[in-house]
């Protein structure tokens, strides 16, 4: 990726969470934590475009969360399990390193 490009999608990235940030003055609650894990895979989308020894572990976290980011608006526990199960993924990779 070129650093053009790669300043560009921090740059959304950027605008994305100030207007989410915004937004959340006034949406409901779970709103926050899906906000916050869509931004998370949005980073991890331009992350994978980086070489870097971890590309694998960002791509599949990033199939993770969209496949089921969007079950906060049908199953809230669902969704929790999808934080939760991320969370841990993330932290044995962290360790792992």
């Amino acid at each position: 990726m070129s650093e053009h490009t790669l300043q560009a999608g921090l740059f959304d990235l950027i605008g994305y969470m100030l207007t989410s940030a915004r937004g959340l003055v006034d949406e409901p609650r779970l709103y926050g934590p899906f906000r916050l894990v869509d931004g998370v895979s949005r980073l991890c989308t331009l992350l994978e475009q980086e070489a870097s020894p971890h590309r694998d572990f960002f791509a599949g976290l990033r199939e993770k969360i969209d496949e089921g980011k969007f079950s906060v608006m049908t199953d809230e526990k669902a969704f929790i399990a999808l934080l939760d199960d991320a969370v841990l993924e993330y932290t044995k990779k962290r360790v792992e390193d």
